[in-house]
């Protein structure tokens, strides 16, 4: 958001600008911003701002403005970051999603989270490290998987990263099978839990 930065820019010099000029003097009779004015050559100066009192409420609205302007950028939400670990390619739209099976055809029973994944996640895991979940996209089963593995490391104390990525791969390569844990690439503070197709 380039834009919203050059405004809050200006914005903040402008506000510093008129907090300056009703701070410098000081002068009795008149404001100090009446005689910035009169320098700068615009006339003719209004009776409001003539009036002393004028560089105490400048000064007291500037506070209230520098205060409303550092909060802003974090009242303002951000696109979430739709990066992928290094090793994983990015859906395109040319990814394409795994293929339903036809009705009659067995399919393999859905994964449920185990005591020797619960075991591999706790020794591999370190619970000082952030958890970023990337699921295979249009799988339900994977999903439903994900979530069980969620909710463990959830309830184990670990952090999960949000929001949580879904990848497909690009036709003609291979889809990952299983579920895997690597450190993130691209965060050393990350270790990334991918599952992919079924393989049980």
């Amino acid at each position: 958001m380039p834009s919203f930065w050059l405004i809050w820019f200006l914005g903040f010099m402008l506000t510093s600008a008129v907090m300056l000029g009703a701070w410098s003097g000081p002068f009795r009779s008149v404001s100090n911003l009446s005689r910035w004015t009169t320098r700068l050559g615009i006339r003719p100066v209004p009776a409001w701002l003539s009036n002393p009192d004028a560089d105490r409420w400048a000064f007291r609205g500037g506070l209230g403005a520098i205060a409303l302007l550092l909060v802003l950028p974090w009242l303002i939400p951000s696109q979430p970051s739709i990066d992928v670990p290094g090793n994983l390619p990015e859906a395109s739209p040319s990814a394409v999603a795994p293929v339903s099976p036809e009705p009659g055809v067995a399919t393999r029973p859905g994964r449920h989270l185990d005591a020797e994944m619960q075991n591999a996640i706790l020794v591999h895991v370190p619970k000082t490290k952030r958890v970023r979940m990337v699921v295979l996209k249009d799988d339900a089963e994977a999903d439903q998987f994900s979530w069980e593995i969620d909710a463990f490391l959830r309830t184990e104390g670990y952090t999960v990263v949000s929001p949580r990525l879904m990848f497909a791969m690009p036709k003609g390569e291979q889809t990952p099978v299983g579920t895997s844990i690597y450190p993130d690439p691209k965060d050393p503070d990350i270790v990334v839990v991918r599952i992919g197709l079924n393989d049980r």
